[in-house]
């Protein structure tokens, strides 16, 4: 999709990486709070208070842009000379041409998310609703901490992350190199 000022609009989003997340967190976290998406245990917007700073950013952005840069023209006029609309271009030729690149950014989005602990501990107040690093940091105590359990704890933290990958290893590997050569 060609509009002016498309490449300013690119450039401004991918300024945004050199922001750390602790500088905008603090609005982050009020505009959840406004919107009702913090501990709320008997719903899914507590979850969603806790997932969706996460699923959008600009290196996500950075990737699909680059992927669907990648696909040629040609498929898309060949599609509307065929009589496909624009959602049908999009659903049946663009989505399965960047399964690689969504696989890659599932994995790096869900591993980001999964890992962190700074975000849900501020987020978070109810037991029921905490992360597993959240959770690890209930099993030390001020004077004693049981580092059996921690470790296991730690370990078993890398069981929905590896299985992740190894299902969707096969468009991690070509998602990650989609954009590498130019041929």
């Amino acid at each position: 999709m060609n509009f002016k000022g498309k490449n300013f609009i690119f450039y401004a989003i991918l300024a945004t990486i050199m922001i750390p997340f602790q500088v905008i967190m603090i609005p982050v976290y009020l505009m959840v709070l406004r919107l009702g998406m913090v501990d709320s245990v008997s719903n899914i917007a507590g979850f969603a208070g806790l997932i969706l700073p996460f699923a959008v950013n600009a290196f996500g952005i950075f990737l699909m842009r680059q992927a669907f840069l990648g696909i040629p023209k040609e498929l898309e006029e060949a599609a509307v000379i065929d009589g496909c609309n624009t959602f049908d271009i999009w659903w049946r030729i663009f989505i399965p041409l960047t399964k690689p690149a969504l696989a890659t950014l599932a994995i790096f989005t869900f591993v980001g998310a999964w890992s962190e602990f700074l975000w849900p501990s501020i987020v978070l107040t109810k037991q029921e609703m905490y992360t597993l690093p959240v959770g690890l940091t209930h099993l030390q105590g001020v004077f004693s901490a049981n580092w059996r359990y921690i470790a296991a704890g730690a370990i078993m933290s890398i069981i929905p992350i590896l299985a992740l990958f190894l299902a969707l290893q096969r468009y991690f590997i070509s998602g990650t190199t989609q954009g590498a050569v130019k041929g």
